[in-house]
């Protein structure tokens, strides 16, 4: 299954021309013998030595989420704007039936709007194993039906699973978002299309899950 619902240090080596000139105090020269003195030496002093920095692991994903998500020549037929700016906040779970997202290593949302206000989001994130068991556990969560938010009941319909895409509607009595989720590999991609009604909510994300799966495409 294709998945829904989402960034390098170098190490500097000090150069020989930073050390002191030798010749400028005379330390060239050897001093003269020491008195003999009872007292041992000291023991030289250990220094430790530079570990190397670690890898620049999180902002590598998040320059491979930045690639597979929609852009604006993507989403150019549906003539929407940029909402915002990108967030690489990580989400645990989805606003529906709290149904669980995993432990994301890295997250990448980003959000548009339409002229009559309806709003585009998709959030794309990237896990250590198979985003495909993300999607599983989320799908099995999205049994509620129901639930309260803001004061008002939100009815979740029952999620379909279309060519290796699981998608559900939320519908309250202020509005209706409905929700696509797809796995490629590691990264789990997540559009949801927030309208007044379901009617307007449900044709638009059924157009955009396409473009969203064509992008995640671009993770293989």
């Amino acid at each position: 299954m294709h998945v829904l619902a989402g960034v390098g240090a170098a190490l500097l080596l000090a150069s020989c021309s930073d050390r002191p000139n030798d010749l400028r105090d005379n330390r060239y020269y050897k001093d003269p013998e020491p008195p003999p003195s009872s007292a041992p030496p000291a023991p030289p002093v250990q220094q430790e030595t530079p570990r190397p920095a670690a890898a620049p692991t999180t902002q590598r994903k998040a320059a491979q989420l930045d690639r597979v998500a929609m852009t604006a020549q993507d989403l150019a037929e549906e003539g929407v704007q940029p909402s915002g700016s990108p967030s690489r906040a990580v989400q645990v779970a989805l606003p529906d039936c709290q149904a669980p997202l995993g432990k994301a290593t890295s997250a990448y949302q980003t959000a548009w709007e339409y002229p009559t206000g309806s709003t585009v989001r998709q959030y794309l994130a990237e896990y250590d194993g198979n985003a495909e068991e993300i999607v599983t556990a989320a799908r099995a969560k999205l049994n509620c039906g129901k639930y309260q938010s803001g004061g008002a009941e939100v009815r979740v319909s029952t999620p379909a699973v279309t060519d290796g895409q699981v998608s559900w509607c939320a519908t309250s009595s202020r509005q209706s978002s409905c929700t696509v989720l797809e796995a490629d590999g590691s990264v789990l991609s997540v559009v949801v299309v927030t309208a007044t009604t379901e009617a307007k909510a449900k044709p638009a994300v059924t157009r955009i899950a396409p473009l969203a799966a064509t992008a995640l495409a671009r993770n293989s």
